[in-house]
């Protein structure tokens, strides 16, 4: 059994060096634009000091005002592109893989955390849980989030 645990794996072209994964959780360590701080950096690399094979980040905006949580990263624009190098260079330095969550919460947002700015969703539903009436999604806002998710991975890459 131990043995299966601390074996290799492929996923996709990725190969992870054992099966201990770590989940996306969020910790609020980032800036409220989005940059990765030393303090995230210190407590994904902790995780790959301690073995973990795979780290999955905590949700990435792919928006400026797409979030969840107010001090989460995001890679809504080039300038945050390094400090999510060097914290996988850090995360690689112990043999772990690293793979990046991105996510927009639709209506699971409160105006504290866009900045304000009204959540989008599919429809105006209010979520049971945050409470803040969103507007319902456009055509062209559901294009531009593609579009968003699109930038947000070639920069994740």
């Amino acid at each position: 059994m131990l043995k299966h645990v601390f074996s290799e794996f492929k996923i996709g072209n990725c190969v992870i060096p054992n099966r201990f994964v770590v989940p996306a959780m969020v910790t609020n360590y980032c800036t409220a634009d989005g940059y990765i701080t030393e303090r995230y950096i210190a407590y994904m690399a902790e995780k790959a000091k301690g073995g973990y094979g795979l780290l999955i980040t905590e949700d990435y905006a792919v928006q400026e005002h797409g979030k969840g949580y107010t001090r989460i990263p995001g890679l809504w624009h080039d300038g945050q592109i390094e400090g999510n190098k060097k914290l996988t260079d850090e995360i690689h330095k112990y043999g772990s893989k690293v793979f990046c969550q991105m996510y927009h919460p639709g209506k699971q947002a409160t105006l504290w955390s866009t900045g304000g700015v009204q959540p989008v969703a599919p429809s105006s539903i209010k979520d049971p849980l945050c409470q803040t009436q969103p507007k319902e999604i456009s055509v062209e806002e559901i294009h531009q989030l593609v579009k968003d998710f699109g930038s947000a991975a070639r920069r994740a890459k």
